[in-house]
């Protein structure tokens, strides 16, 4: 039996009787982010791993090796499903039994961003407290803008809050954002109008990733608002990360080919580019990214990761910064 995050978001961790495991699922991450800051607030150590970056020994090593300056320890896994599909059987059924054995004042957090993960509830419930995430309502979400902006001590009418709530990204994450750049417009009025709608929110329309890499390797400013806009569309921008360094390999390929005589034939024969447009855009990047800003951005890419994976930076803003540091020359 889940219970339902809405329901207990506001609540203090004591009145919630939560087991040592606890296992959350479900659409909405705006959500699961705000419930996991009330554990760091606890006084005890914090431990937040990535799931496709991280070992079941790592998870051991921070329950066996104690808690030196607080009253136990929280691991949170982000992404437990693939974390989960990196372990052998044996190493399926140490989890298994760690998660048994685990008892206050240590807990564990396992996030899942699936909207219903069947194969992990079939065993989870039993030694975990479940509790579900799942995408606001098309009427609550526009009750909790509604709510966002009367809070800020300004006031919409009902016709222009629906038109606004056309154009939002359909998260409560990226929707605050947005809300908060109208706000911030309208500071010093009372009634946000469709004009100021207008004025700030982004319409959002279809785009792909291809348009985005298209003018981030063409060094075109327009870069940025295609990132945002594909970020709004629930892109992940470690997805569009590897995109990118998936194009940087092959540019540095390109040039390193071109360098050594290959002609434009051969080199594409060796790339695997068969297609024209392709072809055309990579003639195109190899003019305006040099092969020594191939492999700075290169290196950048890594060095982003680290701080994202590692230092756990926030990583929409660090690949923000790192696209106007290519693109707004």
């Amino acid at each position: 039996m889940s219970i339902t995050l809405t329901k207990i978001i506001k609540k203090p961790l004591e009145e919630l009787n939560l087991k040592p495991v606890v296992f959350l699922y479900g659409e909405e991450d705006f959500l699961k982010k705000q419930f996991l800051e009330k554990f760091k607030e606890t006084g005890k150590d914090f431990h937040f791993f990535w799931g496709d970056e991280t070992s079941l020994q790592e998870i051991k090593d921070v329950f066996s090796s104690g808690s030196l300056f607080s009253e136990g320890s929280v691991v949170a896994i982000w992404d437990v499903d693939t974390f989960l599909t990196k372990l052998s059987k044996k190493e399926k059924e140490e989890f298994k039994n760690l998660l048994k054995t685990l008892t206050n004042p240590d807990q564990i957090l396992l996030i899942s961003l699936k909207d219903k993960p069947t194969q992990v509830l079939k065993w989870i419930g039993d030694i975990a407290s479940v509790i579900q995430s799942p995408k606001l309502t098309p009427k609550a979400f526009e009750i909790s803008v509604y709510k966002k902006i009367k809070s800020e001590g300004r006031d919409i009418d009902l016709k222009d809050l629906q038109y606004l709530i056309k154009f939002l990204p359909k998260n409560l994450y990226d929707a605050k954002h947005e809300v908060e750049k109208l706000l911030l417009y309208t500071e010093g009025k009372e009634t946000i109008t469709r004009e100021d709608i207008d004025s700030v929110i982004l319409k959002r329309e279809e785009l792909n990733v291809f348009s985005f890499l298209y003018h981030f390797f063409k060094k075109n400013v327009k870069a940025l608002d295609v990132l945002k806009k594909l970020l709004q569309q629930g892109h992940h921008p470690f997805e569009v990360q590897a995109l990118i360094l998936t194009y940087a390999n092959k540019l540095l390929l390109f040039h390193t080919y071109k360098q050594q005589g290959l002609n434009e034939g051969e080199i594409f024969k060796k790339l695997n580019m068969n297609y024209k447009l392709q072809q055309s855009n990579f003639q195109e990047f190899s003019r305006v990214f040099s092969k020594i800003d191939t492999i700075n951005l290169i290196k950048d890419l890594y060095q982003l990761e680290i701080l994202q994976k590692v230092e756990f930076q926030d990583p929409q803003q660090l690949l923000e910064d790192l696209v106007i540091k290519y693109t707004h020359l």
